[in-house]
Parts: C-alpha cells; structure tokens; sequence
C-alpha cells in the first residue's frame, strides 16, 4: 500500500515514527508534517509555551530523526502549511491508499478526506469519546482519572476526534512521573494498534460509517487549570 504519515514534529510523534515506520517495510511510505499546529499561541499560559519548547527539543530523544527516517522509507519530508487549499495538491499527487495522522496540526476536511482511496485513521492520545481535543493526559490526570490510553479512529468529517472507533488501549497512571513522560509512554501501545489495523485495514475499512458518541471536547488548559495541576502533585515536564 502506499501510506502517508502525516504528523507533527515533536517527541511523541518522533518516539512513534521511531517504534513504526520499520514495522511498515513492505509499504510505500510518505512523510508529511505540520508547518502550524493549531491556532495562535500568544495568549497560552508561559508555562506552556515552555513545555512546547521541551517537546521539540530532540538533542536527548533517541532514535532516527525525521529526515533519516524518510531516508530509510526511500522518500523526503514534505512540509504541510494548509492541508486543505494550497497543499491539498500534494496529497492528491502522493495517490495514498492510506493515511495515517499522529499529532498532526491541521485539520482534515472533506476534500482532503476523500483523497485516500481506503481513508484515514488518527491515532489520538486520550480515551475517546471522554477526552476529545488537546492534551487529554493532561486532563486525564487533573480529572483524577486512574487510567489513561490512546484510541485510534477513522477520520471521516471536520470534526475533531470523531469518526468511528477502530481500538484503544489504556494503562495505569504512573504515580510521580511527569505529564511528558506519560504522554510518551502511551505511543509504543499506540503504534502497536496502528499496525494491528493496518493488517486489517480492507476489512475495517467496510465499518467506518459510524460515528463516537458526543463525549466532551477539551481545549488548552488555563493559567488556572495549570496552577490546580500542579498543586496536585503533578509536573508538566
């Protein structure tokens, strides 16, 4: 199959692309990255701003950068500023049989959905439908929630994580580690489910027409919201 990875440029997308792309010899691969994530950053709490700078420093991460990776998937990154206009070309040009989003910035609408030949699937790092949006660790965790998990799912409109349920996984929360390093340790199991649908991609592919229940959508945590997670105990990085 010929598969595009799209993705943001962080650790966790870097620690999951690291555990997946030699899982995927045998495919044509793709790798496409966010050039923006999401809206504007000016009025996010400094805090983080300075976990976002810790989540792209990569001079301890292990493991092949992006670049070498896409050398060893026998292509180049290619860097997405606007999925859905001007860049919209450079999927259609890729022809993928598939895609797969992990952290990736923007999101997909109808045209662009419909350029896959089999769809595409999102890997989300909280449990759905509870924990829709951005950081769900992180609210996870200020929830008190004693689990937390991954879901991967279909991407079939513009709405954020929703789309019919393919699998997820969780694990226990791991008292005194950081937000990060919770967030990391979820991609192996992740990637893990990635593969698995990937092998049955044909035969998931005639159950995506459902959709994840309403559940409740989360946007980036407050100065507020940040000061209770951290007199709870807990640490961002």
């Amino acid at each position: 199959m010929r598969i595009g990875l799209f993705y943001n440029r962080d650790i966790y997308a870097h620690a999951a692309l690291n555990q997946l792309v030699p899982k995927l010899i045998g495919h044509e691969l793709g790798m496409f990255y966010s050039q923006r994530v999401g809206g504007s950053s000016s009025k996010r709490d400094p805090r983080l701003m300075a976990l976002a700078a810790v989540e792209t420093d990569f001079t301890s991460a292990p493991g092949l950068s992006f670049d070498a990776l896409a050398r060893a998937s026998h292509c180049r990154e290619i860097a997405i500023t606007d999925i859905n206009n001007e860049d919209r070309d450079v999927l259609r040009e890729f022809n993928a049989d598939l895609v797969i989003s992990i952290r990736f910035g923007q999101i997909f609408k109808a045209e662009a959905i419909a350029l896959p030949r089999i769809g595409i699937i999102n890997l989300h790092s909280g449990l759905l439908p509870e924990y829709k949006g951005v950081m769900a660790s992180f609210w996870s965790l200020l929830n008190n929630e004693p689990i937390l998990g991954t879901t991967l799912h279909w991407i079939t409109d513009k709405h954020i994580d929703s789309g019919a349920l393919i699998s997820t996984r969780s694990q226990s929360v791991t008292l005194g580690e950081t937000y990060r390093n919770q967030v990391l340790s979820l991609y192996r199991p992740g990637v893990s489910q990635i593969c698995e649908a990937v092998d049955q991609i044909h035969s998931l592919a005639e159950h995506k027409g459902g959709d994840l229940p309403a559940g409740s959508y989360y946007s980036f945590p407050t100065s507020a919201d940040i000061d209770r997670f951290l007199e709870n105990g807990w640490r961002l990085f």
